[in-house]
């Protein structure tokens, strides 16, 4: 019998020391493998100053795209629209020169010609929020962040730079009547297409007159 009891508290023993040495890490932790803390902060502004200049200079006109998509929705959306994840929406970087209606204090309202046509968008001013920017760069790959939290500070960092370094000086100078070219990251919905009303959130800004 003590034999018997020695052996229970033997393998409690060791089943405990077992339990002890086993630990889960939570992804929100938001290290790498070194150890180091990501840093939002340093890594956005790389991405910003190193790799997106070379994205926003080939952002596709948005009149190609809407031809695109109109001929073949599928090949158009592979070819120039991005996505981290599945679903229906796509995010992509589309270029094109509009004519200021209205300046409101978080929007201004634009008419652009596309393909003959008048079609009345709205370029975001103050609320610069979401994914769609880093999205639509291409340039972050979901495997690398396997952190959920990481990614969602990128997107943060990435609007944040957005709203202190291309909006200011444009909010300041732009009025109505202003012609202006905009580069700018858009959500699409595959099924649900609808260009009138667009939002458009810049990532460059230009007043041409």
């Amino acid at each position: 019998m003590k034999k018997l009891l020695k052996y229970i508290l033997l393998i409690a023993a060791i089943g405990l020391v077992g339990y002890k040495s086993v630990y889960f890490k939570k992804l929100s932790d938001g290290t790498n493998a070194s150890g180091k803390k990501f840093d939002a902060v340093i890594f956005s502004q790389k991405l910003w100053d190193e790799k997106m200049p070379a994205k926003i200079d080939s952002a596709v006109d948005l009149a190609v795209l809407m031809n695109s998509v109109t001929k073949d929705k599928e090949a158009a959306f592979n070819k120039y629209s991005n996505a981290l994840g599945i679903g229906n929406y796509r995010y992509a970087f589309i270029k094109t020169q509009a004519k200021v209606i209205a300046v409101n204090e978080d929007e201004i309202q634009v008419q652009l010609n596309v393909a003959d046509s008048i079609m009345n968008a709205v370029l975001a001013t103050e609320y610069i929020y979401g994914n769609a920017i880093r999205d639509a760069s291409a340039l972050i790959d979901v495997k690398d962040f396997p952190n959920s939290a990481d990614l969602n500070s990128i997107s943060e960092q990435v609007n944040k730079i957005v709203r202190s370094t291309v909006l200011p000086s444009f909010k300041s100078t732009v009025k109505k009547g202003d012609t202006i070219n905009i580069t700018a990251a858009v959500e699409l919905n595959k099924e649900h297409i609808k260009w009138p009303g667009l939002e458009l959130l810049p990532v460059r800004l230009q007043i041409v007159h």
